[in-house]
């Protein structure tokens, strides 16, 4: 279940693996028509559920999640889409009862990624302790340029 949807609607999302670098989102000034996030899956590949997986944007208070993700599989939400600013995000859940974070980071925005191009965040808790994000292209629902 997603909380907060109405603030997913304003969410200015901006993810990536903690490895990745900041990249700024190309100039969108000339088309008008940004490079848009429509929606958030996050993944669970533990072998044990997880719980209160949150990605927040700490500069606006705003944040996306799911109560419970049973081992191995996701929660899938959809939504208009918003407009990509590079904003830090923290992603927060629970293991076993026990609280987990990820530092502060933002998106490496995939180099071919144009003016109008419509993403999905993938959020994916792939090891004990951490976690990490990505782009998805939202028409093929693949990743683009990792």
């Amino acid at each position: 279940m997603i909380r907060g949807l109405p603030l997913l609607l304003s969410l200015t999302l901006a993810v990536s693996l903690p490895a990745c670098v900041d990249a700024p989102p190309r100039d969108q000034s000339t088309t008008g028509r940004p490079i848009v996030v429509e929606g958030v899956v996050i993944r669970n590949e533990l072998a044990y559920p997880v719980n209160d997986v949150m990605i927040e944007v700490p500069a606006t208070g705003n944040f996306a999640g799911c109560g419970n993700i049973l081992p191995r599989s996701e929660c899938r939400n959809t939504f208009e889409g918003v407009d990509y600013q590079a904003n830090a995000v923290v992603i927060r859940w629970k293991e076993h009862g026990q609280p987990q974070q990820t530092d502060e980071f933002t998106i490496k925005l995939p180099q071919d990624a144009a003016p109008g191009d419509a993403f999905f965040v993938e959020v994916v808790v792939f090891a004990p302790g951490q976690a990490g994000a990505r782009l998805l292209d939202a028409a093929a629902g693949t990743l683009r340029n990792p």
